[in-house]
């Protein structure tokens, strides 16, 4: 008789703990969970390969050309091993002035490949030249990169 009174006390105890012990697990995981999604994308010095997203642009494959010269960075031929998905976007307008200037205006992107939220973005211009458009594409991705290890 003793025993039964003693295993039930026991029993009763063990299910008054396990809704705590519920509620404690799965506010571990939320906890967890909250911290990846914080996170948030990786800093530009972080990333070390770049997927170049294809396009018909005429001014990615010079911004390609110049980030293969650049040893900093590896570009990689398939999405999922890279950490950074670099995207351009231009536009051209036609200025009527003494002589047509044809303006090319690039918009280049780097997202982050698990949240596609941007890491780095530039705009830049050039009348006539878009390997000189690249050149300053290029230029201000090493300066912004030196300038987020230097705050790291």
């Amino acid at each position: 008789m003793n025993l039964q009174r003693f295993l039930y006390k026991n029993l009763r105890v063990g299910w008054t703990i396990l809704p705590i012990f519920a509620l404690l697990l799965l506010s571990a995981e939320f906890l967890a969970a909250q911290a990846t999604i914080s996170a948030g994308p990786p800093l530009l010095h972080q990333i070390r390969t770049i997927y170049v997203a294809p396009s018909s642009d005429e001014v990615l494959p010079l911004v390609r050309a110049r980030l293969e010269k650049w040893n900093t960075v590896m570009i990689s031929s398939k999405l999922d091993e890279a950490d950074a998905i670099l995207t351009c976007q231009t536009t051209s307008t036609i200025v009527p002035a003494k002589a047509i200037v044809r303006i090319t205006t690039a918009e280049v992107t780097l997202l982050d490949r698990r949240t596609q939220r941007p890491i780095w973005r530039t705009t830049k211009s050039e009348a006539f030249d878009t390997t000189r458009l690249a050149d300053e594409l290029i230029e201000q991705l090493k300066k912004d990169w030196r300038k987020s290890a230097s705050e790291y």
